[in-house]
């Protein structure tokens, strides 16, 4: 039996290239992101998973209120460990989580009683002040 070699890959999927270099759990949840506009290739907006990555592409990645650059700069059509994955690419920029935790909405809650009357009152304080 004769040892086939692998030809070199110059371009993968974009869905399948984030995937494996781990930067979501699984293909459909990358590829729904990209659909979404949360990733950027290249400076561009792309809607498309098929859309191919190469070796010196610039990636924008937003995950959870947090944007990442990322270079690539190697092909990677196989999952593998985090360690080997972390190969693959190249971190340029990285906001920090302090800022992303600044900018997170807070939670919606239903106001009781006691926060709906200072709420009332708040609101006719300021009307009242802005007739004058």
């Amino acid at each position: 039996m004769t040892f086939v070699e692998k030809p070199y890959l110059s371009e993968c999927r974009l869905d399948l290239w984030l995937w494996a270099a781990r930067f979501y759990k699984t293909r459909s949840l990358a590829a729904s992101n990209i659909k979404k506009g949360l990733v950027r290739l290249s400076g561009k907006m792309v809607t498309k998973p098929a859309s191919p990555v190469c070796i010196g592409s610039l990636l924008v990645i937003e995950q959870d209120l947090v944007v990442k650059k990322i270079l690539v700069e190697e092909i990677a059509v196989k999952r593998v460990s985090f360690e080997k994955a972390r190969n693959f690419y190249r971190v340029i920029s990285k906001d920090s989580s302090e800022d992303a935790t600044f900018f997170q909405a807070k939670t919606r809650y239903k106001p009781d009683k006691k926060a709906r009357r200072s709420l009332k009152a708040l609101k006719e304080k300021l009307h009242f002040l802005s007739d004058n």
